[in-house]
């Protein structure tokens, strides 16, 4: 037995709301790169339920009411030798299934935990007026943001006085969903997040727990796609995996309709999006029939908006922040980078994993934003550079159009610097990370490796498909989660023991739950509270409220009037959130495709203003229709479209439900020029 360690994968999942019962699992391979043993499939289509790997098509975005499904989180149980699971990447690892032997026992059965909570409302609001640095300089010196719903009794909020303790009891109970824990495994298969079912961690109940759901008045609480009365259900499968479903993208206001006044911070609100933690137990079995518990580790479930276009991949994703954090905060790989000494300039990144996926990203932008001819024809250029190449003769030679992150100006400077994006919160513009960066100039001087020295195990590869599929760059505050995965203080530090990229989240002594008493606090509060705090719900409460005010917000913006480049608009997270998209529909019967279209389109989008169209003016009008924005794909998986074959290596929006189509094609970029300001 002390042969093996044991770590669930992914060590962040992401399940993703949608207003069907129905589901789909979350993408096991790498949004943008090349799939092995599938020629011309590109990663990050999500997996079809009850299959290993196969990818879903369009038909399997809706169900038979057009309702866009949800995505699952699937979380399996991986061995390590234990004198190998110290290093990054481990390699290897092998998954446990039921039946399996582990030593000289059998897995008889996987128990697993998990407990999720919605804290947004308990949080501190992220739009804090006349101030214009980064959101993580707020919580410096001890100081934090006001916080949100710091209501009179009319219910209006005061964003300079803070009176309530964010640990109120009463304050908790009022602006936490918690549903407390669910187990499931062989004996019990599949358990809601819901009041009704009974809380359960591992094998012991616990009917005593004090589960919250949003309050108010049932006569006045305004849930047009009704009410928030569940976070979700978890499931295993036939082979004991774990199988974690979020809400339905439900938004409501406890007190009547609220207006939807700002992108981010919306007093009233609460939205069924959550995350916790994820455990897991291995019940061995021996030969003489005694049982064995074994503790498999801990990973994390996030559940997040909708994959409206899920083989697009970040031009820096989440991994990409997680990654960096890990190598320049926790000594990831010393052969790479140590604090002492930083990065080892005799270091040679692999091509497929470490530099490829930039080019790829860049080249793969065109089909969610409008780029003109020149530009979509450079950036196919950047995606076709292989390992073969000789930096020196490629268009990326010298990295003369790589905004450079340790030059803290460039961050000022627009085209034609790449990325072509909005900045983090306080940067005007999108900078690779430090680690990326670094990646490219030893590309540049042509010190790297076709292949990798140490591939990734399958586990880890499921790790970086997961964040892969998720945003990075632009956390202010962003979707799937946002700048406190900067932090070190939210990870397990001994990572070369548990794994990397591990959420540590505050012990919970379920044992300590009091009836009537919430069980959540207010939680960690970034550079004010220390190592293990984070609880339920801490990792999605620092966005937006709801989240589809925000998602429809994160078109196009102008910069700030004091850069380069003020007349020109440019994308927030088009690969999260396609801003132009060519329409499967409107593909001609030569394969020819059809002009851009706004994504998020039809009625309540147009205004005359370029720089505000592409989303609802009204921003409640996203509250009804966010499901029914159509999703990109690679051609060779759309088949919604009868009579036509789609161009395979394109990837265009199927299956949109808005109304309006066709609305104006939207001009290519540049597509707008502004009055500059005075």
């Amino acid at each position: 037995m002390t042969s093996s360690v044991f770590r669930i994968h992914p060590a962040i999942g992401f399940a993703r709301v949608g207003d069907s019962e129905e589901y789909y699992l979350a993408p096991e391979t790498m949004a943008g790169m090349p799939v092995p043993g599938k020629p011309g499939l590109t990663g990050g289509l999500p997996v079809k339920p009850g299959t290993e790997d196969e990818p879903i098509t369009a038909s399997d975005l809706r169900d038979a009411d057009g309702r866009l499904k949800r995505q699952a989180a699937r979380f399996r149980v991986f061995a390590y030798p234990a004198d190998g699971a110290a290093a990054y990447p481990a390699g290897g690892g092998t998954e446990v299934k039921l039946g399996d032997r582990v030593g000289d026992k059998t897995v008889v059965d996987i128990i697993w935990t998990v407990h999720v909570a919605n804290k947004k409302g308990n949080a501190y609001v992220l739009d804090v007026p006349g101030y214009d640095g980064s959101i993580i300089e707020r919580y410096a010196d001890g100081r934090t943001p006001p916080l949100r719903n710091v209501q009179s009794e009319v219910g209006q909020t005061s964003l300079t006085v803070q009176v309530p303790n964010v640990n109120d009891p009463e304050r908790v109970k009022a602006w936490t969903t918690d549903p407390g824990p669910r187990a499931v495994g062989r004996d019990l298969r599949k358990a809601a997040f819901d009041a009704a079912t009974e809380a359960r961690a591992g094998t012991t109940a616990l009917p005593g727990y004090t589960k919250l759901f949003p309050a108010g008045d049932p006569n006045t609480v305004y849930a047009p796609r009704g009410a928030i009365d569940t976070l979700g259900h978890i499931e295993t499968d036939d082979q004991g995996r774990l199988i974690v479903l979020g809400g339905y993208g439900r938004a409501c206001s406890v007190n009547g309709y609220q207006v939807l006044g700002s992108d981010v911070d919306n007093d009233g609100w609460f939205d069924d999006t959550s995350d916790g933690p994820v455990t897991a137990t291995l019940v061995l079995q021996g030969a003489d029939g005694a049982l064995v518990h074994v503790d498999a580790g801990q990973a994390w479930v996030v559940t997040a908006d909708p994959a409206y276009a899920p083989q697009i991949l970040n031009t820096v994703s989440l991994w990409d922040e997680l990654y960096d954090t890990f190598v320049r905060s926790f000594d990831l790989q010393p052969e790479l980078y140590t604090r002492q000494d930083g990065y080892k300039r005799d270091y040679a990144p692999s091509f497929p994993d470490h530099v490829e996926p930039v080019f790829k990203a860049a080249s793969l932008q065109e089909w969610t934003t409008n780029l003109p001819g020149m530009a979509r024809q450079a950036h196919r250029m950047v995606g076709e550079i292989s390992a073969k190449d000789d930096p020196a003769r490629t268009i990326m030679a010298g990295l003369a159009f790589v905004r450079d992150p340790n030059l803290p100006t460039q961050s000022n400077l627009g085209a034609p610097l790449m990325p072509l994006g909005l900045g983090d919160s306080g940067k005007a513009f999108l900078s690779p990370t430090y680690t990326q960066y670094f990646f490219l100039e030893q590309w540049d001087k042509g010190r790297f490796e076709a292949e990798p020295s140490r591939p990734l195990g399958a586990g880890e590869r499921l790790d970086r498909a997961a964040l892969s599929a998720c945003l990075g760059g632009r956390f202010s505050p962003g979707i799937d989660l946002t700048f406190t995965v900067r932090q070190p203080d939210v990870y397990q530090m001994d990572w070369w023991e548990v794994g990397p990229f591990r959420i540590a989240a505050r012990p919970l002594s379920y044992s300590r739950a009091v009836p009537g008493q919430p069980f959540l606090t207010g939680g960690y509060v970034p550079l004010n509270s220390g190592h293990d705090t984070v609880e339920p719900g801490d990792m999605t409460k620092f966005m937006s409220v709801p989240w589809h005010t925000d998602y429809n917000s994160c078109a196009t913006h102008p910069t700030s009037p004091s850069v380069r480049n003020i007349t020109t608009l440019y994308w927030s997270w088009p690969a999260q959130r396609p801003v132009h998209v060519r329409v499967a529909a409107e593909v001609q019967p030569d394969g020819e495709l059809g002009p851009y279209r706004y994504s998020v389109r039809g009625t309540g989008t147009g205004d005359p203003d370029p720089a505000n169209q592409g989303r609802y003016q009204d921003r409640g009008q996203i509250i009804p229709n966010w499901s029914s924005i159509g999703v990109v794909l690679q051609g060779s998986a759309i088949d919604t479209v009868p009579g036509k074959a789609m161009p395979p290596n394109a990837f265009l929006e199927a299956e949109s439900r808005l109304d309006g189509l066709p609305d104006p094609a939207v001009e290519p970029w540049p597509m707008n020029e502004l009055e500059p300001t005075v």
